[in-house]
């Protein structure tokens, strides 16, 4: 990676300034507790989560630290397929998908609304429609207000705007549930192959690309519903909640949502509201919440340790696995030159294989256990995956000009990072059946130091 040498100012955007001024009103405890399923639990009050206090927005900020901030803005990826899977990667953004597809206008809708009989056929069809698209699972949310961002970055249409200076203005959650009473969730599953290069380039590939991928198939499903003169309304609805809602999937204790078909490669997107008459899905059971009590695989394996090993603990209101997303996170500054995405806790998760018959039938012995005999189930399930899969991945992946065993490079080579003959670029065994993947457990010690002396420096 390249980290420019010009520095952009960390002042926090404007967009911030009146962060909590607008579509704040309207308690989303007032209404029942949604049903989120077994793997997160609701056992007291809870508020919405604001849209600016997540990750990337204060990184935004510069709240992060300088080399965070320098990595989301000041950097150009050294890889050109990273430069076109990623805005934040290249030089110029127009040469990405997703910068594409979201600076896109916005369609209008068709003043002459469809009759709609048959909410059960209509919902079917919508279904078949996002699958035609591309979209590997589909789920219908009835829509809480708790399910939605609170704060007024974005107007109702999706077109984010800011909130001063006469920009749109933006309903309240609770507001916002009743104009919209449904959320269609999609996902697209990453490449099981690719994925087993974790923290390497093929595997931000895999990431990168199916991301952008699902923000194509969420446009085209929004201008449908759009043409068939319903209302539709994005960037307002946190996607967990609302996955789990709509049975895509339970969550597990790496904090991601494990899917029936795909395990935990799938991307989530940003769900759509619509006031379309649709019939609401419900949450799945597939085991995650007895599974993840034994296994913990995602948790040992994680290079930073961000992934407990306890039991869950009540977070807002919620009964679940808490991960610490600050040291997953900040950890991107530091090996940028090997890879973006991690992905370990993802590869090793046992729910994570190919969709195959004896994927299907492990599945299916564990949602057909009662409740009470799960745990020997488990343990069963879990003794297979180590002796077959093992602990640790570490599968030599070669993909294209790719090669995980072999570190990357910063001098392409036909356009990837190939072999090079000596130094850096060498394979430790060229025939070798295992990838390289930076950092391992014992090297995470360099990266607590480091935040140990940003602390100092603060």
């Amino acid at each position: 990676m390249v980290i420019k040498e010009e520095e952009r100012t960390s002042q926090p955007d404007q967009e911030q300034a009146t962060q909590k001024t607008n579509g704040d009103q309207g308690d989303p405890n007032d209404k029942p507790a949604p049903n989120l399923g077994r793997s997160v639990r609701i056992v007291g009050p809870w508020k919405s989560v604001d849209a600016a206090e997540t990750p990337h927005e204060k990184n935004k900020r510069g709240e992060l630290g300088k080399p965070l901030f320098n990595w989301y803005f000041n950097r150009t990826a050294d890889d050109p397929l990273a430069r076109t899977a990623f805005p934040q990667s290249s030089a110029d953004k127009r040469n990405t998908l997703q910068s594409v597809v979201g600076g896109a206008p916005k369609g209008g809708i068709n003043p002459e609304k469809i009759d709609v009989t048959d909410p059960v056929a209509l919902t079917n069809h919508i279904k078949r429609v996002a699958r035609y698209f591309g979209a590997n699972v589909v789920g219908i949310a009835a829509v809480h207000p708790s399910m939605l961002y609170s704060g007024s970055r974005y107007p109702d249409d999706g077109t984010m705007s800011p909130d001063s200076g006469g920009g749109p203005k933006r309903s309240s959650a609770a507001e916002a549930a009743e104009k919209y009473p449904h959320a269609i969730c999609l996902s697209t599953a990453w490449d099981y192959q690719m994925i087993q290069a974790h923290r390497h380039h093929i595997g931000d590939h895999a990431y990168h690309f199916s991301q952008a991928r699902l923000q194509l198939i969420y446009a085209n499903v929004a201008a449908y519903i759009r043409e068939l003169g319903y209302e539709v309304a994005q960037n307002r609805a946190q996607p967990m909640p609302t996955a789990l809602a709509a049975g895509i999937g339970e969550m597990g204790r790496h904090g991601m949502l494990i899917s029936e078909k795909f395990g935990s490669r799938i991307h989530l997107g940003d769900p759509i509201l619509t006031n379309l008459p649709l019939i609401a899905d419900g949450p799945i059971d597939i085991g995650v919440t007895d599974f993840c009590k034994v296994c913990r695989k995602c948790a040992t394996t994680c290079p930073t340790n961000s992934i407990t090993m306890e039991d869950k603990v009540v977070h807002n209101g919620v009964e679940k696995y808490k991960i610490n997303w600050e040291t997953c996170y900040r950890l991107r500054a530091y090996v940028m030159d090997f890879w973006e995405i991690c992905l370990t806790c993802v590869t090793v998760c046992p729910y994570t294989k190919p969709n195959t018959w004896w994927r299907t039938m492990a599945i299916v012995a564990l949602k057909k256990t009662p409740l009470r005999l799960r745990s020997l189930t488990v343990r069963a399930l879990k003794f297979l995956d180590d002796m077959v899969w093992g602990t640790v991945p570490k599968k030599r992946v070669k993909w294209m000009n790719y090669d995980s065993g072999i570190v990357p490079v910063k001098k392409q080579r036909n356009g990837a990072t190939g072999a090079e003959t000596n130094g850096h670029g060498e394979a430790p065994d060229p025939k070798g059946k295992v990838g390289y993947y930076y950092p391992m457990k014992e090297n995470t010690r360099r990266f607590e130091i480091l935040k140990e002396r940003a602390e100092r420096n603060k």
